[in-house]
């Protein structure tokens, strides 16, 4: 689209030249006028017009003025002349303008046609070299990209690697050396231009931008991986560009916070894959050292097996039933301090640890009166956590909320209900137990106990009763010295066989299956 703007004091002269130039035919698309200086510019600022088409000797600023200061607002503006004046100094300042073309009134159409054509015609090569610079630029950057993420994976012909890093500029050949970054960001980014833009002007402030080159890409909406080159000086561990990336991290905070990985530092091409596995190796360490800190390549994450102590979650269990906050965190905490001195990497057998601990939360919720307040928690949250931080954080806040709704709970008229599940987890090794017992506990009949139970639980006193007994067989089936017999007598049933029978309805498994399986 073609916008040409007329700037003309003299009415008749306007509608001259909107009435007798056809300008649709001739390319222009729009045509807007002003009859003043003033007024043109506000419609400059508003429609930026491709052509400006202008008297000279106007009320107020002169068109030369007036053409003068748009060049700075509008630089590929074309500038058109129409005056009835030729003195020298118009047509020099019309030169040192770069106008198209002056032309003196009366204005004859056809060259009026002309001029305008030839601006037109400077329009669409301006545009044109300008699509071709930005083809250039976004291809550049996609083949950076390409280069970039083909040095993840195990290099094949070096000397196509090391031709293709030459003309992406990542590498400029002998005498510079690299090293692979990753960074790992605390929350994920819908635009990851604004970070990467924002990290590149941060880095640019650390040494000398002439010093070394950086190049970054996301590899996935929370992961960017750099390219660092430079001199073996630039890049060494206590150089003030390594110390200046690390200070980026520590001091992270918000939407930008995030952790550092450093690969080792190479010299060959061929080499790269090894400094982004080192990098990958000390990213490890994000799990124990958390966001807002850095590692480098010797620094890594013990990636072993690792497994909750019985006497602490049963200690947590405890504390839980007893509504005891305090030692519920003192115990989360321990765990989380436990796993941090021992550099714990967060694989399965770690996360599988905090699960176990929310299970026993979620019971706890679970035996809340109010079923609504149940919650479903993101399953997203256990395969996007990448610190022992978040989960313990996590846990401690859940743990901390379902106690406090069972405080509330218990403080109204449903305190007869949770006196009665009390009674129920302090007796349930007494094969004896039954409903007349419970309800002698609270001073009602067995059942109006039954009745009140089922309405505020939704389940009946020996379901309760049942699920609480195969929940503490499954925490005694982990103990490979008890005997099936064993763990039957101390959940208060006599049979052994009829308690295998009770477990596999409730959990689709036997007891032996069940331990089998957790053993694995």
């Amino acid at each position: 689209m073609i916008k040409l703007l007329i700037v003309e004091d003299e009415l008749i002269t306007r509608r001259g030249l909107m009435r007798h130039i056809p300008w649709n035919k001739i390319g222009v698309d729009m045509v807007e006028t002003a009859e003043s200086a003033d007024e043109a510019f506000g419609i400059c600022a508003r429609w930026q017009p491709d052509i400006v088409l202008s008297d000279i000797r106007m009320r107020g600023m002169d068109g030369i003025e007036m053409c003068r200061q748009l060049r700075g607002i509008l630089p590929d503006c074309q500038i058109l002349f129409v005056s009835s004046y030729s003195y020298k100094e118009y047509l020099k300042a019309a030169i040192e303008l770069g106008a198209i073309q002056y032309v003196e009134k009366p204005v004859v159409p056809e060259e009026l046609i002309g001029a305008v054509e030839k601006g037109i015609e400077r329009i669409r090569q301006i545009r044109a070299q300008r699509d071709l610079q930005e083809n250039y630029t976004e291809s550049l950057d996609f083949l950076k990209k390409e280069v970039l993420f083909s040095l993840l994976s195990t290099p094949g012909d070096v000397d196509k690697l090391e031709c293709q890093l030459r003309r992406s500029g990542l590498w400029t050949g002998t005498g510079t050396w690299m090293r692979i970054g990753i960074i790992k960001l605390a929350g994920t980014v819908s635009d990851g231009r604004e970070f990467r833009n924002a990290y590149r002007e941060a880095l640019l402030t650390l040494t000398d931008p002439a010093l070394f080159y950086c190049s970054a890409d996301f590899h996935d909406n929370r992961t960017l991986i750099l390219l660092l080159t430079g001199a073996k000086e630039t890049l060494a561990q206590g150089s003030s560009l390594l110390r200046g990336v690390c200070a980026l991290a520590e001091e992270s905070k918000g939407a930008f916070r995030h952790f550092l990985a450093l690969g080792r530092m190479v010299e060959e091409p061929g080499q790269l894959y090894a400094s982004y596995e080192s990098a990958c190796q000390s990213a490890g360490s994000l799990s124990y050292k958390g966001f807002s800190s850095c590692a480098f390549s010797e620094e890594t994450a013990a990636n072993r097996h690792f497994e909750l102590d019985r006497e602490r979650e049963e200690a947590f269990v405890n504390a839980l039933s007893r509504r005891d906050k305090e030692e519920a965190g003192r115990i989360l905490c321990a765990i989380y301090e436990d796993l941090t001195a021992q550099k714990a990497a967060l694989n399965s057998s770690v996360k599988n640890m905090y699960f176990l601990l929310y299970n026993h939360i979620l019971k706890l919720e679970k035996e809340l009166l109010c079923t609504g307040r149940e919650r479903k928690e993101n399953g997203r949250f256990w395969d996007n956590a990448l610190t022992l931080q978040e989960l313990h954080t996590f846990l401690a806040a859940r743990a901390t909320e379902a106690i406090d709704e069972r405080e509330k709970e218990g403080s109204g008229g449903n305190a007869v209900i949770f006196q009665v599940i009390e009674v129920m987890k302090q007796k349930y090794p007494d094969k004896n137990l039954c409903i007349k017992d419970l309800a002698d506990a609270v001073y009602l009949t067995p059942s109006y106990l039954s009745g009140l139970f089922k309405r505020r639980t939704g389940t009946t006193i020996n379901q309760y009763l049942t699920n609480l007994r195969v929940e503490q067989s499954k925490i005694l089936l982990r103990d490979n010295r008890l005997k099936l017999y064993h763990i039957a007598d101390r959940v208060g049933y006599e049979d052994a066989a009829y308690f295998a029978r009770i477990f596999k309805t409730q959990t689709g498994m036997t007891p032996s299956e069940y331990r089998e399986k957790k053993s694995l």
